[in-house]
């Protein structure tokens, strides 16, 4: 759960700043926000395994809107449309890895954690 939950609040932060931050990485706003909502709803996904993927798609659409609207009200920020597709899209990528992925990556995480002695 920490690879869902510190990812959503790091990426709450930087959304949520007053004054966006310096751009860590060469990469356009709309790749940060697609790669971001990919992580975010795959690692949902591998996380909460009785989620169904609709509740997931509309837990991750409410966090994006909730972002973009808190944003249009911050001085040195703004709302995109362009931003709330880029979730979308991120999202929906991440609905398709975690339907084809996160069954084998949950029982990867479960079999480590075993070997680690962490279960």
């Amino acid at each position: 759960m920490a690879a869902f939950y510190l990812p959503l609040l790091l990426c709450t932060y930087w959304a949520l700043a007053p004054v966006p931050p310096d751009p860590v990485f060469l990469i356009t706003d709309v790749a940060l926000h697609i790669s971001a909502f990919v992580y975010l709803t795959f690692a949902l996904i591998v996380a909460y395994e009785d989620k169904s993927l609709l509740h997931v798609f509309a837990w991750m659409l409410a966090y994006g809107v909730f972002i973009e609207l808190v944003q249009s009200f911050e001085v040195e920020r703004t709302a995109e449309f362009k931003d709330a597709a880029a979730d979308v899209l991120g999202i929906v990528v991440g609905i398709i890895l975690g339907h084809f992925a996160g069954g084998a990556v949950r029982r990867l995480i479960h079999h480590v954690a075993g070997r680690c002695g962490l279960r």
